[in-house]
C-alpha cells in the first residue's frame, strides 16, 4: 500500500511539474489565443495578434508585451482594419495570479491607429462594431451559465493608457480622407473590485476608444457634412418618389379618360342607332 501511495505521489508531482512547465512554456500563445477568442467574441469582427511575450520571473511585478493586435472591419467596408494598437506593454501583479480576479497594474498602448470609414450606404464601421458590443453584452447576461461550463477569468485592470494615437477616417460618398489625433485616454480601475471578465473589458476599452475616436470626427464636422449628404439623399428620394406618384396619377386619368371616350362613343353609337329605328 505504502509503495502504490508512494507511486501515486510521484506521478503527481510529475504530472503538475509537466503541467507547469507546459503553461510557462507556452504562456505566451496561450494569452495570445485567448485574446483573439475573447476578442473576436466581443466585436464579432477578426481580432488578431503578431505576438505575444510576457516575464514573469520578477518577485513582485511581472511584463509583457503585445504587437500587432488588430481589430477587423466588419463585412460591408472597403477598409481591412478599424483598429490597430500598435506596441502593447503590460505590467502584471504576480501576487494576484494565485486566485481570480488577476490584477493587471498597467496596460500601455503606444501609437494606436482607429479607421474610420463612412461606406457608400452612409454606414460608419465604428457603429457596427459599437452595435456588435452592445449585442453581445446583451447575450451574455441573457445566458445562463452551464453549471460543468468553466468559467472565464476576471480581471482588474488598474490603468489603461492610450496614446499618440491618430484616425484615418475615409469617407466613401464623399471620396475624401482625414487624419487626425486621437485624444490621450487614460483609463483607471476597470473591471471594480470584483474584475471582469476578458469579454466585458474588451467591450469596455473598445468602445471608449470608439466613443472618442467619433467625438473626433464631430469636431471634424464630418459628420455634419455627412448629415448634409444623407438630406440630399433623402430629399431626392421623396422627390423621386413624389415624381412616380405624379405620373401614377396621370396614368390612371389617361386611363379613365379612355374608359369615359368609349363610353361616351359607345352611347353616341347607341343614340344614333335608336334614332334610326323611329319613324320619320
Amino acid at each position: 500500500m505504502r509503495k502504490v501511495l508512494l507511486l501515486f505521489t510521484l506521478i503527481v508531482i510529475i504530472g503538475i511539474g509537466i503541467g507547469t512547465w507546459y503553461i510557462l512554456t507556452n504562456l505566451d500563445s496561450i494569452v495570445k489565443a485567448a485574446i483573439e477568442k475573447y476578442g473576436s467574441q466581443a466585436t464579432q469582427t477578426a481580432v488578431r495578434v503578431n505576438s505575444v511575450k510576457l516575464d514573469l520571473t520578477g518577485d513582485m511585478i511581472g511584463s509583457g508585451a503585445i504587437n500587432g493586435l488588430t481589430v477587423g472591419n466588419p463585412k460591408g467596408f472597403a477598409t481591412k482594419q478599424a483598429i490597430s494598437l500598435g506596441e502593447v506593454s503590460t505590467k502584471i501583479d504576480l501576487k494576484s495570479l494565485t486566485e481570480s480576479p488577476y490584477i493587471i497594474e498597467d496596460i500601455t498602448v503606444r501609437a494606436p491607429k482607429v479607421f474610420v470609414e463612412i461606406n457608400a450606404d452612409k454606414k460608419t464601421n465604428l457603429n457596427e462594431i459599437k452595435k456588435n458590443l452592445t449585442q453581445g453584452a446583451t447575450a451574455a447576461k441573457a445566458e445562463e451559465p452551464k453549471p460543468m461550463e468553466k468559467q472565464p477569468p476576471r480581471l482588474i485592470l488598474r490603468r489603461v493608457l492610450f496614446a499618440d494615437g491618430t484616425i484615418d477616417a475615409k469617407i466613401v460618398p464623399l471620396n475624401k480622407d482625414y487624419q487626425l489625433k486621437l485624444p490621450t485616454l487614460d483609463m483607471k480601475n476597470l473591471g471594480g473590485k470584483k474584475g471582469g471578465t476578458p469579454q466585458e473589458l474588451a467591450r469596455e476599452i473598445l468602445d471608449r476608444v470608439i466613443d472618442a475616436a467619433k467625438a473626433e470626427i464631430k469636431k471634424k464636422g464630418i459628420d455634419a457634412e455627412i448629415e448634409k449628404l444623407k438630406a440630399k439623399a433623402e430629399q431626392k428620394i421623396e422627390e423621386e418618389k413624389a415624381k412616380a406618384k405624379q405620373k401614377v396619377e396621370e396614368e390612371k386619368a389617361a386611363a379613365q379618360q379612355k374608359i369615359d371616350t368609349k363610353k361616351e362613343e359607345e352611347k353616341q353609337k347607341l343614340e344614333d342607332k335608336l334614332k334610326g329605328l323611329l319613324p320619320k
